[in-house]
């Protein structure tokens, strides 16, 4: 049987997820007053949300692994007999990374198979697509077969998240429409998605974070429209926020007991402290993403 191995970008989150997998992790930096850290190797979320938390006009910056280090990365699979590979990334329109993959990848076309997919996503919902795609893999699927399905699960997810202001995202230009809402942002509660697309778009500005968590359940709501759907809880440094929302999604649409992902650092870099979301998978997932 040959030997084969998924690979998947650090802001996937699997570095928190509690049960085993055997993915390997490409690490995307955080540089903070000019020192460097490696997305949940050197640098974890709960350091990096204090971090965040002591000083709030901290812009910490990012940086996606050079094509370079991703050659480095295959070369280390080739070396340990590795003969297939299929990497998983977070969105092309959030990071180049996914971009830089392809290139490293054809630098082995004549020695291992390699599908780089764009998950369109980010978060524990790209770390989802690298599970579903090691679970498949196991089962001897083809690495075309696997993509095939994954690209199917890209069709009906989403995120919905709520932040505190779009400070971080606006001056990290990870937002899509972000003129209109610059100027009233410092007392809106906008409510934004992880489109289709995999670009992040604002939604709605709504006034209190009340109205604005109670509105992102409402949002799943419509958006699942009675089907079956898997869903967890992300999050970035505000543990009494998250708390606070989990009670709302209990009794708003009756789920508990779902995961909690900490939003990696090189996510909360791009978001800030006071985050809060729900992703959603329209009933594909068959690995755990509930506690119990």
């Amino acid at each position: 049987m040959k030997k084969r191995k998924v690979i998947n970008t650090s802001t996937g989150g699997l570095d928190y997820y509690p049960f085993s997998h055997d993915i390997e992790i490409l690490r995307i930096k955080v540089s903070i007053h000019g020192q460097e850290y490696q997305d949940g190797l050197t640098l974890k979320a709960d350091e990096f949300y204090q971090k965040l938390n002591e000083d709030r006009n901290l812009l910490p910056k990012t940086s996606q692994p050079s094509v370079g280090e991703i050659v480095e990365l295959f070369q280390k699979c080739l070396d340990a007999g590795v003969e297939e590979i299929f990497v998983v990334t977070i969105s092309s329109e959030m990071s180049g990374t996914y971009n830089s993959c392809v290139l490293a990848a054809k630098e082995f076309k004549n020695q291992m198979k390699i599908i780089v997919f764009d998950t369109k996503t980010v978060c524990f919902s790209e770390g989802l697509f690298a599970l579903e795609a090691e679970k498949m893999m196991k089962e001897g699927l083809s690495l075309e077969v696997i993509e095939t399905r994954l690209e199917e699960m890209r069709k009906t997810n989403t995120i919905f998240f709520g932040v505190d202001s779009l400070t971080y995202l606006v001056k990290n230009g990870r937002l899509s429409n972000a003129a209109g809402f610059v100027g009233k942002m410092l007392k809106l509660k906008p409510i934004l998605q992880v489109q289709e697309s995999g670009k992040i778009v604002s939604i709605e500005k709504i006034r209190t974070t009340r109205t604005a968590l109670e509105s992102i359940s409402s949002k799943v709501k419509s958006y699942t429209n009675g089907r079956p759907y898997h869903a967890y809880i992300l999050y970035t440094g505000n543990p009494k926020l998250k708390s606070y929302f989990v009670s709302i999604i209990k009794a708003n649409l009756g789920l508990e007991n779902l995961y909690e992902s900490p939003s990696t650092p090189v996510v909360g870099a791009h978001v800030g402290p006071d985050v809060i979301g729900i992703g959603v998978f329209l009933d594909h997932l068959s690995i755990q993403t509930q506690n119990e």
